[in-house]
């Protein structure tokens, strides 16, 4: 996954950002069978580093896959963005409510509760807690998870992994932009 990403290496910082996390110990995926699609297309490969075009913006980061945590998060907040991670769905909601993100950037496939659990219970919640929090979904499963289904299920966007850094950032500008 990080191989398609780290052509955009030279974008993002140097430095290890610490990021607001909270992880479950929910741990790895035993028996888990599945394989990512595999996208034909290779990412552009461009040169300089992110614009800061989310300056301002909290998003929540949702994915059971710490690499992805560290990738998101780096590529959002190298756009200017005040990020928070977690690895579960459960925790994001209460992080969603403590946070008040303007958006967030949820994996599908997660153990335990999945992004479509989370969406439906965001959607539950007053809006006064969490207000109308756009949810884009990130998925390395496209065809169990295609883009029909997932915006009918409540995303406003659907992104498949590998995502270059830079469309994270402009999909996430767009979408808090109404």
């Amino acid at each position: 996954m990080l191989v398609h990403a780290s052509m955009r290496a030279d974008a993002l910082p140097h430095r290890r950002h610490r990021l607001p996390h909270v992880r479950s110990g929910a741990g790895a995926r035993p028996g888990d069978s599945r394989r990512p699609l595999r996208r034909e297309e290779q990412p552009a490969e461009r040169s300089g580093p992110l614009q800061r075009i989310l300056v301002g913006l909290r998003v929540l980061v949702v994915d059971d896959d710490a690499d992805i945590l560290e990738l998101f998060g780096v590529a959002l907040t190298a756009c200017g963005a005040d990020v928070t991670t977690t690895d579960n769905a459960r925790d994001a909601i209460a992080l969603a409510a403590r946070t008040r993100p303007h958006v967030i950037v949820s994996d599908i496939a997660m153990v335990g509760e999945d992004g479509y659990w989370l969406v439906r219970e965001l959607k539950r919640l007053p809006k006064d807690i969490v207000g109308d929090v756009p949810v884009v979904a990130a998925t390395a499963y496209g065809r169990e998870h295609p883009r029909s289904r997932v915006l009918a299920a409540g995303f406003v966007d659907h992104l498949q992994k590998p995502i270059d850094p830079e469309q994270l950032c402009r999909v996430v500008a767009r979408v808090a932009a109404g």
